[in-house]
């Protein structure tokens, strides 16, 4: 499947829609050059309403932004938001309403804005998209000189100096979601739960940690960008191709890294989900017929012959703050 554009500099996701030419005929994941990031890794709107609440923080030569918002009383745990390529903590903030679902539950929520494609240069949904280095990136690609972990690791240094010890949660959207799978496998005794949509795990998981991570993955059954039972996509303007891994074949994976040895059990559907589940490890949520939109968010405004249908009733922001505060009663 391919999806045909224009050439022409589209600076914004809005001015995409308008600039593409009617030539789709289908949608595709993207391959893993720079420019191809631009619709491989979820299509989202630069927006900047909460802009106010941006901090910034050097690390290795590079400027990072990020979101940081806390509950009123003490923050029972601090939830790391990524945003999908693309997209930014002002967008993912807005679309997902995680500041202000996360605070309500009584955890604080800190959304970066990964760096560009090509850094030291303006950020540009077109040509040099915000994106994170979950292992998907071109190996030539000057973005994987950057150490995303070590940035992380900086602007949650800050964060956990207002908040004191508590516990820490990952959670992210497409490639954000990927690189939430990164964070959990490099820190795996720092993660207490991981929670994400859409994304793969693109690096190999590394040594165990002490305990498992809980993980609860929302998949659409009906994505264009993540195929849910995997296989080749492609994009003909770039010259890209891309294999995508089963969703199954991963969670199957990272269950077994996790220390679980049982096998999957399929639960009966209930209000359009199909759940997979891996003992208390791992749960996979199908939603069925929904696309890439992370589920419950503001309506995309990409079309659906891109991001696939916008249907299933999930709220993945407010299930997956519950799912976090459940592992906190265990």
């Amino acid at each position: 499947m391919m999806i045909l554009v224009n050439r022409k500099l589209i600076r914004s996701r809005t001015e995409f829609i308008m600039k593409t030419k009617p030539l789709i005929v289908g949608s595709v994941v993207l391959g893993m050059t720079t420019v191809a990031l631009v619709l491989g890794m979820v299509l989202v709107k630069q927006v900047g309403s909460v802009s106010a609440n941006v901090q910034t923080i050097e690390v290795e030569g590079n400027q990072w932004s990020y979101i940081f918002s806390k509950p009123a009383g003490k923050a029972k745990g601090l939830i790391l938001a990524m945003h999908g390529g693309g997209g930014s903590g002002p967008q993912f903030d807005e679309s997902a309403q995680w500041s202000q679902k996360a605070t309500a539950a009584g955890f604080a929520v800190v959304l970066p804005t990964g760096l560009p494609s090509r850094p030291g240069l303006a950020g540009n949904f077109r040509s040099n998209p915000h994106v994170w280095n979950s292992g998907q990136l071109n190996s030539r690609s000057p973005r994987t000189k950057v150490d995303d972990l070590a940035a992380l690791e900086k602007i949650l240094a800050r964060c956990q100096a207002e908040l004191g010890d508590v516990p820490f949660f990952v959670s992210g959207h497409s490639n954000g979601a990927g690189m939430s799978f990164r964070v959990a496998s490099e820190w795996p005794d720092k993660v207490r739960a991981v929670g994400i949509m859409s994304g793969n795990l693109h690096v190999p998981a590394g040594a165990r940690g002490k305990k498992p991570i809980p993980t609860l993955w929302i998949v659409g059954e009906k994505d264009p960008l993540t195929p849910f039972a995997g296989g080749t996509t492609k994009m003909e303007i770039w010259g890209t191709e891309k294999e995508n891994r089963p969703v199954l074949e991963t969670a199957t994976e990272w269950a077994k890294w996790n220390g679980f040895q049982g096998e999957v059990k399929q639960r009966a559907e209930r209000e359009g989900v199909r759940e997979y589940r891996y003992g208390n490890v791992v749960w996979v949520w199908e939603c069925l017929g929904h696309g890439h939109a992370w589920p419950g968010g503001k309506k995309d405004e990409l079309p659906e012959s891109i991001m696939g249908p916008d249907v299933t009733t999930v709220d993945a922001t407010s299930e997956i703050v519950k799912f976090f505060g459940e592992q906190l009663r265990k």
